[in-house]
């Protein structure tokens, strides 16, 4: 079978591990892959992927509409053969390229792997593309994949579409491994750090933790638009760092040393609804984890590893954490590490969507 992946997401992005952990489930399965987005031409080592290149030039907000419409030009001019080619769009295209589709009798089937997460102008356009995309699904009686029951429920409550497919997020367990921790209690979090994640709330943390007399050092990852301010604040003191993105093997090196994975992220639709992947990351570095209480971060058990608090109690329930927390205790982190091994693989997201794509060609 044929898969072409269309997405708007890029392979470069902190999330993109999703994307390459599906895809190569679907290689090791025997599919073909055509992975078509933005960015630059990259050459592939299994035959049977090939990545094509429509990269484009357009301001924030406008790059997947810009991008959707150079994918309705790229797909007019190819002939995929009958009958052995299914689509995967991501939400972000589907209006712009599930009209060609549709004329070149390539069923399609939906990603959605993350709601819109930008505030502001950018947010409220995105939504509405958001339920463009499920709109059209839903009448098209589409296929949609999701990544969490929230999601799933939220989904149909605001779309009325029920044709959905689970694929939680997991994590690549020979990657991301526990190593030899840091001699100083270090707190790590990876990913977007813009503002409206919550990264303030984990360095004011870090602070009061500071002054409360507890020896801890905050590591944070990535880019964003809090990254200045952030780099700022780290340059006045000597137990936050700052480091810029970064390919996903010294990403799972650095969270390795540290001892406790933070998730700031606030109780907000895009993170309730989420299977967050770095929660699995984290767990399977060996790592505590402490964060915001909300759907979105739970676990469907309780672990004394894995430490939530209210949005409103983040800072008294941290200190109180970060006070007691005892570098020394390795039986935590293997548990971690155990848990992770045993819930936390790809193997359950790439099997349903591997039943999903069967289920639609054979619908087709």
């Amino acid at each position: 079978m044929h898969v072409l992946w269309l997405t708007a997401r890029s392979m470069s992005d902190l999330c993109s591990a999703t994307q390459r952990n599906l895809i190569g489930g679907l290689l090791t399965q025997g599919h073909r892959v055509t992975f078509v987005n933005g960015d630059i031409s990259s050459s592939t080592e299994r035959p049977t992927l090939n990545h094509v290149s429509l990269s484009t030039n357009a301001r924030r907000g406008f790059q997947s509409r810009t991008l959707g419409k150079t994918m309705r030009a790229w797909l007019m001019g190819q002939n995929f053969g009958e009958g052995s080619t299914v689509a995967v769009v991501e939400w972000r295209i589907v209006y712009q390229v599930v009209p060609v589709l549709e004329k070149m009798s390539i069923p399609w089937v939906l990603m959605d792997r993350s709601p819109p997460a930008d505030t502001g102008i950018l947010g409220w356009l995105q939504w509405r593309s958001w339920r463009k995309a499920w709109s059209i699904a839903r009448d098209r009686d589409v296929l949609g994949f999701v990544v969490s029951p929230a999601h799933e429920r939220f989904v149909d409550s605001k779309i009325g579409h029920q044709k959905t497919s689970i694929l939680p997020a997991g994590v690549d367990m020979n990657l991301f491994k526990p190593m030899k921790k840091h001699e100083v209690l270090t707190m790590v979090y990876h990913g977007r750090l813009d503002r409206h994640r919550g990264i303030m709330a984990a360095v004011m943390l870090v602070h009061k933790a500071r002054q409360s007399g507890v020896q801890i050092n905050l590591k944070l990852i990535g880019e964003g638009d809090a990254k200045a301010n952030l780099q700022s604040i780290a340059s006045e003191v000597d137990y936050i760092e700052v480091k810029d993105k970064m390919v996903q093997t010294t990403v799972a090196q650095e969270i390795a040393a540290c001892h406790i994975g933070v998730l700031p992220m606030p109780k907000r639709t895009a993170w309730v609804l989420a299977s967050p992947l770095k929660r699995s990351e984290y767990l399977a570095s060996g790592l505590c984890v402490f964060g915001v209480d909300h759907e979105g971060h739970r676990l469907d058990q309780e672990k004394p590893w894995f430490v939530l608090a209210a949005q409103e109690d983040f800072h008294e329930v941290g200190l109180e954490y970060l006070t007691n927390f005892s570098t020394h205790d390795n039986v935590q982190s293997q548990e971690a590490r155990a848990f992770a091994e045993q819930h936390c693989s790809w193997d359950e997201a790439i099997t349903n969507l591997k039943d999903g794509i069967h289920s639609t060609m054979a619908d087709s």
